[in-house]
C-alpha cells in the first residue's frame, strides 16, 4: 500500500499562511471574541470571521469553539497557539534588529519580573537605559517564575529579573525549554524584618525575634524560594512559626498592612532599603538572617539579545554592581 505524503510542508505552510491571519488569530485568543478583537483591530466582524475561517480551512481542523459568551481554543487550535506565539516573536526579533541597525538607539524590552524582587534593581535600570536612550521602549510584565520562564523560553519576553531559582527544573518541567535559558546572579538577596514608621518597635535599638514571635506577622508563601530561610531563623531561636501570620508576597499588600497596624514583615533587604528611604517602613535592628538567594536576570541561550535589550542588560549588570558585590554566572 502506497503511504500518503504529509499534509503540510514547511513550503506548502509558507505558501497558503499569511501574517496578517496570525496576527487576527492572535487578537482572537487574547480578547476571547470576535467580535472584541474586531474592535480591537478597527476590522468589522465578518472580516474576522472570515480570515480565522480561511486560516481553519488552510489548516484543515478547527481552531476555536464557538459559543454564546465567545470563543474558546480547541486542542488543535492550542497546538497551533504555541507555534504562532514564536513565530509572531520572531517577527518581534526581526523589527528590532532592522530598527537597531537602521538607527541604533530604539527598539522594545519586554522584561518579566516577580514584583518583590524588583523595587531596586529594576527600577533604576530603567531609569539608566531612558538615560541613555529614551527613544527604547520597555514593557514590565509582573508573575511568578512559573509563568515568565516559558513565556521568555517561548520568546515572548526578552528577560526576566528578580529571584533566581534554586532549582530550575522545579520551574520548568521540560528539558528542551530548561536547556534555553541562561540566569546571571548578580548580588545576593537577603530578608530584614519592617515595621510601619509610626510603630513603637521603629525606635527600639536592641530586639530579639523572641520578642516579636507572639505578634502579627506577614511572611513569604510557602512555595517562594525565601520560605526555608524564613523557618531557619525561628528554628535557630528555638521558636516555631508564628501562630498569627499572613503568608504574602505582595509588595503593595503587604506596605498597606504595616502602615496601618502593628504587623511586622519579612521583606526582602533591597525592597525595605528602598522603603525606608522614602519614610514608608523602619528595618528593625535584627541580625541573624542569611542571604536566602542570588538576584539577577535570565535570558535565552538560543538567540542573541536584540541591541536594545544588550543595552538594558548592561544597565543590570551596572545597578547590581552598585548594590551588592556581583556573583558568578550559571547557564540551566
Amino acid at each position: 500500500m502506497k503511504q500518503q505524503s504529509p499534509k503540510h510542508s514547511r513550503l506548502s505552510l509558507a505558501r497558503r499562511l499569511r501574517l496578517p491571519q496570525l496576527a487576527v488569530f492572535e487578537k482572537v485568543v487574547e480578547m476571547g471574541s470576535i467580535l472584541a478583537a474586531s474592535r480591537e483591530l478597527a476590522m468589522t466582524q465578518p472580516a474576522v470571521s472570515k480570515s480565522i475561517h480561511d486560516l481553519e480551512q488552510q489548516l484543515d481542523g478547527l481552531l476555536f469553539v464557538r459559543g454564546k459568551r465567545g470563543v474558546v481554543l480547541t486542542e488543535f487550535g492550542s497546538l497551533f497557539e504555541r507555534h504562532t506565539k514564536s513565530m509572531l516573536a520572531e517577527l518581534r526579533y526581526l523589527a528590532e534588529d532592522l530598527n537597531d541597525w537602521q538607527s541604533g538607539a530604539s527598539g522594545h524590552v519586554i522584561v518579566g519580573t516577580l514584583i518583590t524582587a524588583s523595587a531596586t534593581l529594576l527600577p533604576e535600570a530603567i531609569t539608566r537605559l531612558r538615560q541613555a536612550v529614551p527613544d527604547v521602549v520597555v514593557t514590565v510584565r509582573v508573575g511568578p517564575n512559573s509563568t515568565l520562564f516559558p513565556a521568555l523560553a517561548r520568546g515572548e519576553l526578552d528577560v526576566v529579573v528578580g529571584v533566581l531559582p534554586g532549582d530550575a527544573s522545579a520551574v520548568l518541567g521540560d528539558d528542551i525549554e530548561r536547556a534555553r535559558l541562561t540566569h546571571v546572579a548578580l548580588y545576593e538577596e537577603a530578608l530584614c524584618i519592617v515595621v510601619g514608621r509610626q510603630n513603637a518597635l521603629a525606635r527600639r535599638r536592641k530586639i530579639r525575634l523572641a520578642d516579636l514571635h507572639e505578634l502579627e506577622w506577614i511572611v513569604p508563601t510557602q512555595d517562594s524560594v525565601a520560605y526555608p530561610s524564613v523557618k531557619a531563623l525561628f528554628e535557630k531561636d528555638g521558636l516555631g512559626m508564628p501562630r498569627r501570620l499572613v503568608e504574602s508576597v505582595s509588595i503593595l499588600t503587604n506596605l498597606g498592612l504595616v502602615s496601618s497596624s502593628s504587623m511586622v514583615a519579612l521583606m526582602p533587604l533591597s525592597a525595605a532599603q528602598r522603603f525606608a528611604q522614602a519614610g514608608l517602613v523602619a528595618i528593625l535592628p535584627l541580625q541573624g538572617l542569611s542571604p536566602f538567594s542570588d538576584v539577577g536576570y535570565t535570558v535565552r541561550s538560543d538567540r542573541s539579545p536584540s541591541a536594545a535589550t544588550q543595552r538594558f542588560l548592561t544597565s543590570l549588570r551596572e545597578v547590581g554592581q552598585e548594590l551588592h558585590r556581583p556573583h558568578r554566572a550559571a547557564a540551566s
